[in-house]
């Protein structure tokens, strides 16, 4: 398969193989993390275009995932946090990517956590997402409890365990017997249409339960290096703050933990005591590992599939993470923040005959610029830009496609990445100098972040959630990174918050108002209408 010098795709329609990753950050091999054991994307990231600066909208499931499969953002869908009140068909009745596709004549089919599961999702989109023949949506059995035996535990070892004795195992297995069933159908009963088959693991979500033999193929729990910067930035706004108190509380790392006013009093939250012990961050890091190390064979087995059923070459593949995810660094822990590690995540895209010798690019993307890729790369219609208002437009997106950066990876593109997370969802209950969080809403401040070649800026302002309008002039805190300072470490970086600095007087004003202008004064210069 080869692209044109205008970027389509020549006949015929590919398939599209969609790997979802929950909570997997870009902790990989292939993005330079030499202790983490991922071959099997890491051999994926090799034959295609890595995208080495992807965010997402939002450091939170649903959210994220709503954005990236609606190719719309946060404040269009009205989707911010996990509810069942936050149903973007509630607000806006989008195309969902997997619905154009089968309105575009693909067999679509899904499987695991694509979607949200359950009612933020209208139970995995079901009734507009995929095709209703023959193959069913699929859940594992067991994956409402994340793992047998309803085990409490934040991490956990299962001794004696094969990989399909737990959900993301048993996901795997239907991947397997639908790629055998899509061969049948075309060998036998002369199926000819395209499918876009989605693949969503849960781990490494917490908690994080792997078949034993993969902790084992990590050092013991005290050779687990820690993070290099364990406490908060400097002069970091309390409203930044995200508190993750069920870290705390469940079995494995109570044990290590008596705080308790680290999720209450601000003056106590960025202490010493309010930290994760060492002992803990090395069990729990040590735990994330072995379970992405888990997710990462499951994926092996899948592409390995595919190739037998000789569907290699005509299949475009993706892989992404849902969000960012901080294993101390900064103290902090899960995602639920607007800082780099909370919203840098992994994402490639394989198009067979195109990125065969693999390819790298540093340019500023986000996920929901997958949606429009993907139709570009399998020659469907674009879908147009997003008006400002789109409530009533069925099809359209808020990303644009990436595909000319597979005809030049240094082409000049985004101007910034654009972020939110709201408060006090997993914040502080409440913020000094600031009155009480209204009653009966966790989007009442919003943190807007943007992500320039350089910088990070971020502002925490009041926010209708009804109307999803904010107050520019009520400010709850801002944040400046100069990323120009870090180190070539992953997850070191943000270690200073710069934004009172009287030599960053001048930058401030200007990055304030590019955040205000948004994500379309930020578009490739040449996609800007």
């Amino acid at each position: 398969m080869t692209l044109s010098e205008a970027g389509k795709v020549l006949a015929p329609r590919k398939n599209v193989l969609f790997f979802a990753i929950d909570d997997l950050r870009p902790d990989l091999g292939a993005y330079g993390a030499d202790f983490v054991i991922s071959p099997n994307i890491d051999k994926l990231a090799k034959r295609s275009l890595l995208f080495e600066r992807a965010y997402c909208q939002v450091s939170f499931c649903s959210p994220s995932r709503t954005s990236l499969l609606t190719g719309r953002r946060p404040d269009t869908t009205h989707v911010w946090q996990i509810s069942g009140q936050e149903y973007w068909r509630q607000v806006v009745n989008a195309t969902s990517l997997p619905q154009y596709f089968k309105q575009n004549g693909y067999v679509t089919i899904g499987m695991g956590k694509v979607f949200h599961p359950g009612s933020p999702s209208g139970n995995d989109d079901k009734k507009y997402s995929w095709s209703p023949e023959g193959l069913p949506y699929y859940h594992s059995p067991i994956e409402h409890r994340y793992g047998p035996m309803n085990k409490t535990s934040i991490a956990w070892a299962a001794e004696g365990f094969e990989d399909n004795q737990l959900p993301d195992g048993q996901i795997a297995d239907n991947a397997l017997k639908v790629l055998q069933e899509l061969k049948q159908n075309r060998t036998e009963h002369g199926e000819t249409r395209p499918f876009f088959m989605a693949v969503g693991f849960h781990k490494p979500h917490i908690p994080f339960i792997a078949p034993k033999k993969y902790f084992d193929m990590y050092p013991p729990q005290d050779q687990i290096a820690v993070p290099k910067h364990r406490f908060p930035p400097t002069d970091l706004p309390y409203i930044a703050w995200s508190v993750w108190p069920f870290f705390h509380t469940v079995g494995g790392v109570a044990q290590y933990f008596t705080g308790t006013e680290c999720f209450t009093n601000a003056s106590q939250a960025y202490t010493e005591r309010c930290m994760m012990p060492i002992n803990a961050t090395q069990y729990l890091r040590r735990s994330y590992y072995s379970a992405m190390t888990y997710t990462d064979a499951q994926v092996g087995k899948v592409m390995d599939k595919m190739e037998e059923m000789g569907f290699d070459n005509d299949t475009i593949v993706v892989l992404w993470g849902d969000h960012g995810w901080q294993l101390g660094e900064h103290g902090e822990w899960g995602k639920y923040t607007n800082f780099e590690d909370g919203t840098h995540v992994p994402f490639m895209l394989r198009v067979p005959g195109v990125t065969d010798e693999g390819m790298r690019t540093k340019a500023l993307v986000e996920l929901i610029d997958i949606y429009p890729t993907l139709a570009e790369l399998t020659g469907l219609p674009a879908p147009p830009l997003c008006p400002p208002m789109s409530q009533k437009v069925g099809t359209c997106v808020e990303g644009v496609s990436t595909v000319p950066l597979f005809h030049n990876t240094t082409a000049a593109w985004k101007e910034a990445s654009f972020s939110q997370y709201a408060r006090p969802l997993s914040g502080l209950p409440s913020i000094p100098g600031h009155p009480p969080f209204p009653k009966g809403t966790d989007e009442s401040v919003m943190g807007y972040t943007m992500r320039t070649d350089k910088y990070r800026y971020t502002e925490w302002v009041k926010f209708n959630h009804t109307t999803a309008v904010a107050d520019w002039t009520d400010v709850w805190g801002r944040e400046l990174y100069d990323h120009t300072l870090d180190s070539e470490e992953l997850f070191d970086d943000e270690n200073e918050n710069l934004v009172d600095k009287p030599e960053m007087a001048e930058l401030v004003k200007k990055l304030h108002a590019n955040l205000r202008e948004g994500w379309r004064a930020a578009m490739p210069a040449s996609m800007r209408t």
